[in-house]
């Protein structure tokens, strides 16, 4: 078979997308559009297998996995987009022959973390654990790469067509379906043994509204295709003299996961979230229609793909955003640590004051419309307390300086000297991308993999005495235990004229925590349990505790998590859950902790639940 390989893919295909009048029978609306493929005729998937696996996805190796034959004629019907994936490391191995190139791996070594290579490649993660960490970089060529995780075959999709294509396709063949943009989800659900993706990320179209018009917003906004970056968008927003409101880092897809699990920001705090900003929609829905999605055509389908989170309703095909005046933004980096400071040594007692007054003034942060990003982390010396970004939209330096100057005054009391590096950028697309610099380091072997959790901390935590006694207390202990922690102030408020599927908690909140355990790569399941147990079993039940009936957010938290439905999506669990039993009753699109995923695990794990790399079933 001849299909695409992942080297023809280096340049993006830009695409027209048509939209549809209205949306299919699966969902309240005035109208119904024919879907682009008769649902019904097609077998009914739970029930179709009377064997050993018969409530499982048909794999590779299985008696009915589809033929060399099959596979070429649906190349044929996605206008030849199909690809058999290869590794990006496989260039390093000797078991990969045709493939194998001394001087393409010391490349691959040395840009192994550059994301923009990362996510240019149809099936490279971000967090590669989900793969089953199966093919690293490696300047010996005899170390094992396997294809792990990864899927079976890729649609390098451009149109809706070929994502309807693609549905109807997997329906026909019971084959395991994912969806994949940048890859820069923490619970892998983008990556899947023996599965057939859709790859959005090459779907880059983008225009400019100067006069949109819609039942609840008018005024100038940005339609954006399925795989156009945080940085694309920001980009366009500049040229054009506007602000948008994106995620932080530039390879971030704009329509995917970020926008349905939410979206924090920079700019969140003054102008909402980013599924706040979201005026329409296009998806392919599991039935192959696809669907034009507003709150006028299809309220509960527009309420449910902002903030109900990813591998769930459908397939975004675009977005369209709401823009915002340009804005100046003011940018800040500092820390302080125990130690000498100046000409003073800060002692660990007088270390976590300092972390006391920056907790105190958080709501003050929070109320500014500032996102600051901070760490607390143990050391060899005692502690280390960082900003390493702290973006104050519409702020002048002055500005920035009025609203630090209460905590600083504390800091210089306690003896804590605090050398601030603060820059003035005349709009906000400067100030983002000082704060939020391109990553790209080499492969190192030794490097430690992470397990998180993460915790979104009410205002009352901080205003509350005796709550944020605790909640100090509670931080200091994490540091004491040896886990550092990341942490991020800012206010999510529910803007008015708002509804969407938003994590309830989001909106109560001014500080999203996220907590971590260490592991070494490639350790033993027993290894990587004993980490991953430690943050769901003791560092998340400590946040939680502070936080009772509280949540957090979805993309960036324990894929572990026990009561996820809670923690992830609060209240709006019922009517999603609701919602998806309606558009998705099969589960053609499922990825672990997305709604209405309880019923089905991937089987062959090697102890590690989370890891895709066995046959997706369903339970009986």
């Amino acid at each position: 078979m001849k299909f695409h390989t992942p080297a023809s893919l280096l340049l993006s295909a830009s695409v027209t997308l048509t939209l549809a009048a209205d949306i299919s029978e699966y969902v309240t609306a005035p109208e119904a559009i024919e879907p682009l493929f008769d649902v019904e005729a097609l077998p009914r998937i739970v029930n179709r297998r009377q064997n050993a696996t018969e409530f499982c996805r048909t794999s590779p190796g299985d008696a009915d996995w589809p033929s060399d034959a099959d596979w070429e004629a649906f190349n044929e019907t996605v206008k030849g987009a199909l690809i058999k994936p290869v590794p990006r490391a496989a260039v390093c191995h000797k078991s990969w022959p045709e493939y194998y190139d001394e001087e393409k791996c010391k490349h691959v070594v040395a840009n192994w973390n550059n994301h923009e290579e990362r996510v240019a490649n149809p099936t490279d993660l971000i967090y590669n654990y989900f793969q089953g960490e199966s093919c690293y970089p490696s300047l010996d060529p005899s170390t094992p790469c396997t294809t792990g995780g990864d899927p079976a075959y890729v649609v390098n999709v451009t149109t809706p067509e070929q994502i309807a294509s693609t549905i109807k396709f997997a329906k026909e063949k019971n084959i395991r379906l994912i969806i994949k943009n940048t890859g820069h989800d923490v619970s892998g659900k983008s990556t899947g043994a023996g599965s057939l993706s859709i790859w959005t990320h090459n779907m880059k179209s983008i225009e400019w509204l100067l006069d949109y018009k819609t039942a609840f917003y008018s005024g100038p906004a940005i339609r954006a295709a399925a795989g156009v970056s945080v940085g694309e968008f920001y980009q366009v927003a500049e040229d054009h003299g506007v602000t948008v409101v994106g995620g932080e880092c530039s390879t971030v897809g704009v329509a995917g996961g970020y926008l349905s699990g939410g979206g924090h920001s920079p700019v969140g705090g003054l102008f909402g979230m980013g599924a706040d900003n979201v005026v329409e929609l296009t998806a392919v829905l599991p039935n192959g229609t696809h669907a034009y999605i507003t709150s006028t055509t299809t309220p509960d389908l527009f309420w449910a793909f902002r903030g109900g989170g990813g591998s769930t309703f459908g397939i975004v095909t675009s977005v369209t955003v709401k823009t915002h005046p340009k804005i100046h933004t003011t940018v800040s980096q500092w820390g302080f640590a125990t130690g000498v400071s100046g000409n003073t040594t800060v002692s660990n007692e007088t270390f976590w004051q300092g972390v006391r007054a920056y907790l105190e003034h958080v709501p003050a942060i929070a109320d500014s419309g500032s996102q600051a990003f901070a760490s607390v982390a143990p050391s060899t010396s005692g502690y280390t307390f960082k900003i390493s970004s702290f973006v104050a939209p519409n702020h002048t330096v002055a500005d920035y300086d009025t609203l630090m100057a209460p905590f600083f005054r504390k800091l210089t009391n306690l003896g804590i000297s605090v050398a601030q590096n603060t820059t003035f950028h005349p709009s906000y697309f400067g100030a983002w991308q000082r704060a939020f610099p391109k990553i790209s380091t080499p492969y190192d072997p030794n490097k430690p993999l992470l397990s998180t959790g993460s915790r979104l901390f009410p205002r009352q935590n901080f205003e509350d005495a005796a709550l944020f006694g605790d909640t100090l207390a509670t931080l200091k202990r994490i540091n004491d235990m040896g886990y550092s922690f990341i942490f991020y102030a800012q206010d999510n408020h529910l803007r008015a004229g708002v509804d969407n599927a938003i994590n309830p908690a989001y909106r109560a909140s001014v500080v999203f925590l996220m907590v971590s355990a260490k592991y070494p790569a490639r350790a033993s399941p027993a290894v990587v349990n004993s980490a991953r147990d430690t943050v769901t079993k003791v560092l998340v039940p400590m946040l939680k505790k502070l936080t009772p009936g509280g949540g957090t957010y979805m993309n960036e938290a324990d894929v572990r998590e026990e009561g996820w439905q809670q923690s992830f999506f609060g209240g709006n669990y019922a009517r999603l859950l609701e919602l998806k039993n309606l558009v998705d009753p099969e589960r053609l699109f499922w990825a672990k902790t997305a709604v209405g995923s309880e019923e089905w695990y991937v089987q062959d794990d090697r102890g590690l639940p989370e890891v895709q790399t066995g046959r997706l079933c369903r339970r009986a």
